[in-house]
């Protein structure tokens, strides 16, 4: 007997079969977290201040990181539970799963309960990568972790990460 192949493709099933899974990843991904942490405690509206950009990075220089890093666990969570918790119920393939965490950081970048007005989708995006290659997430993490240590600037390590991530 041949051994099975390592790479499941992803052949399509029925609509009705992958529809409810896409749209609850995208409606997982639409939880605006750092909208309701800023809301919920200290009632703002986290789009009126700061960048005004609905993630944990501005949540973080709203509130501080008693506030950003429980929003930011959460963000990356969204970007997981898609590709280890809905995409096996329809398909082994990883093709499928990488479809369900982009859903997910669609649903984080234009959320539908904050007018379409989101975050930037980074620890979404992470949580997506946490589900399919930890491994290189490890290592694009240790990247991000010491850009930011070193320059202060999220955003540097976040590019920098995403550079890093593909080698």
């Amino acid at each position: 007997a041949a051994p099975a192949p390592i790479y499941q493709p992803w052949r399509p099933a029925a609509m009705t079969e992958t529809l409810p899974w896409l749209l609850a990843s995208y409606l997982t991904g639409a939880i605006p977290a750092s909208y309701l942490a800023a809301r919920l405690f200290r009632g703002i509206d986290l789009r009126e201040h700061g960048s005004r950009n609905l993630g944990a990075t501005n949540l973080y220089r709203v509130l501080g990181w008693r506030y950003a890093i429980p929003v930011g666990l959460f963000d990356i969570a969204k970007g997981a539970v898609p590709v280890l918790l809905y995409a096996p119920r329809v398909s082994s393939s990883q093709l499928f799963a990488l479809v369900c965490g982009l859903t997910a950081v669609v649903g984080h970048v234009f959320s539908v309960f904050v007018r379409f007005r989101g975050g930037k989708g980074v620890a979404t995006a992470a949580g997506v990568m946490l589900g399919l290659t930890p491994a290189a997430l490890g290592v694009a993490a240790l990247v991000w972790v010491a850009l930011v240590y070193l320059t202060g600037y999220v955003s540097v390590g976040s590019i920098a990460a995403a550079v890093v991530l593909p080698v």
